[in-house]
């Protein structure tokens, strides 16, 4: 059940994300389809990263931390457009790049904290018995 409930989260935040990023910069384009698309991907390629950055940070925690984010969020980025037609989801050019990059790591950086509560939240609920 957590890992569901961690799932719909994450799709409706990096939709979220991915749109910001979208009406902020001028070359990073894509469709409602790109836009389902791009976030089903891009969930889905995050949390599978996730795992082994999560194993390298605990090596190198400091610059780890920072840099694994970010770097996670480049690759979920890269691979979302890769897979997925330009015509439905593109990014152009280093600038667009490094700010859409940047915009949906720090988004994901808030939503890191907000799931992590939300999880916590839905957990206690399902584990306290009813008061009588």
């Amino acid at each position: 059940m957590t890992w569901l409930v961690r799932l719909v989260l994450a799709l409706a935040a990096h939709g979220v994300l991915l749109m910001i990023a979208a009406l902020l910069l001028d070359k990073f384009n894509l469709t409602f389809v790109g836009w389902i698309i791009g976030t089903v991907l891009f969930t889905v390629f995050t949390m599978l990263l996730r795992g082994v950055m999560t194993a390298l940070a605990r090596k190198y925690v400091s610059a780890a931390t920072f840099l694994g984010g970010v770097a996670l969020v480049w690759v979920g980025l890269l691979l979302t457009e890769l897979v997925t037609s330009s015509a439905q989801f593109s990014i152009e050019g280093v600038g667009t790049w490094i700010y859409a990059t940047l915009i949906v790591w720090l988004g994901t950086v808030i939503y890191g904290l907000v799931d992590d509560r939300l999880i916590a939240a839905v957990s206690n609920r399902g584990s306290n018995p009813p008061a009588q």
